[in-house]
């Protein structure tokens, strides 16, 4: 059993539940990034995608994370850059197993081609500015329990640093002669 003795400190270890997006999803595979250091992790049925009708996920019909308005969570794609990018420096590929609509960006593959999955190309560049950003920011909370200290994290600027991982997992467009 994966208790938060185990969890918070993994998703502490990549930045915090503030800029890593405290969802269940990100917080699994950050704990399995950390403590298995696999070579892929494959999502399915964690696309964080609600219609307006019918069964959508476990809480039923709903908006995304209906229990709570949260912070952590303003763009589940940039959320989901991070941690794909997160993933390929360490050497895992994060890719999704899903066929519906998704709000994951990671790349979409064949159940029988996950396994053979390279971690998605990342623009470096971008990343380290992406690190240095939250690095300023500082929105560590080591205790995991973020939404004591919600009040002192500034929207407008995590906005700014997950348009800066949405860069990251984006390659620029090379020139050509």
């Amino acid at each position: 059993m994966v208790t938060e003795a185990d969890f918070v400190p993994a998703q502490n270890a990549y930045g915090g539940f503030v800029y890593a997006g405290a969802t269940m999803a990100f917080t699994a595979a950050y704990w399995a990034l950390h403590a298995l250091r696999p070579r892929v992790i494959a999502a399915f049925g964690c696309d964080m995608h609600y219609a307006a009708t019918g069964n959508t996920h476990f809480y039923g019909t709903g908006a995304p994370d209906p229990l709570r308005k949260d912070i952590t969570l303003r763009s589940l794609e940039a959320k989901s850059a991070r941690l794909m990018v997160m993933a390929a420096m360490q050497g895992c590929a994060m890719v999704n197993l899903s066929t519906g609509p998704s709000r994951l960006i990671f790349p979409r593959v064949a159940r029988v081609a996950a396994a053979h999955a390279r971690p998605h190309a990342y623009c470096p560049d971008h990343a380290a500015a992406a690190l240095e950003a939250e690095a300023a920011l500082g929105y560590m909370v080591p205790s995991g329990r973020y939404w004591e200290e919600a009040q002192a994290f500034d929207p407008v600027e995590l906005d700014r640093v997950d348009a800066l991982w949405l860069k990251a997992a984006t390659l620029p467009l090379r020139q050509t002669a």
